[in-house]
């Protein structure tokens, strides 16, 4: 039988009293909960060991919860990963075909344009950007230009390989 401190009835004690033999015989209930598990022990009385089962069975429990989910977000990731790489390819593509696009428009052409087109209009647009063509006041700003247009026209041939 376990008897709480709290439960004595100490109306016939002094708040006083009370106080200065409280601490005490919350010491006297320590030592003698720790002898009655040191009895326990020396009779062989196993009092907590269905606790300690029933928490080791939860933890177990816990255990494989925390690994069955562990596997799936593993699978989780490695579809998210898949997923991202699928996506950054896509995104690398457009970006090549935007790429294009542009150094087409640079030079007035569409992508699909033929290569007999292709070719006329280079000859055509380096013709006329030509730095010999210009001033001697403005071939700087021509042969900039010049050089803008033979790159595009260059990167076009290298993408129509």
């Amino acid at each position: 039988m376990v008897i709480e401190i709290d439960d004595l009835d100490f109306s016939a004690f002094s708040p006083e009293h009370i106080a200065r033999v409280r601490p005490m015989m919350e010491e006297l209930a320590v030592k003698t909960r720790r002898n009655l598990r040191l009895l326990d022990s020396i009779l062989g009385i196993q009092t907590e060991a269905p606790n300690l089962a029933h928490e080791h069975d939860c933890l177990c429990l816990d255990l494989h919860e925390a690994n069955t989910l562990t596997a799936a977000l593993k699978d989780d990731l490695t579809l998210a990963h898949r997923r991202i790489k699928v996506l950054e390819d896509r995104l690398a593509a457009l970006e090549d075909t935007e790429v294009e696009a542009a150094v087409y428009r640079s030079v007035g052409l569409a992508s699909t344009a033929h290569a007999v087109v292709v070719s006329a209009a280079r000859r055509a647009l380096l013709h006329h950007l030509h730095p010999d063509r210009t001033p001697p006041a403005q071939r700087a700003e021509a042969t900039r230009r010049f050089q803008i247009a033979s790159a595009a026209f260059d990167r076009i041939v290298e993408l129509r390989r």
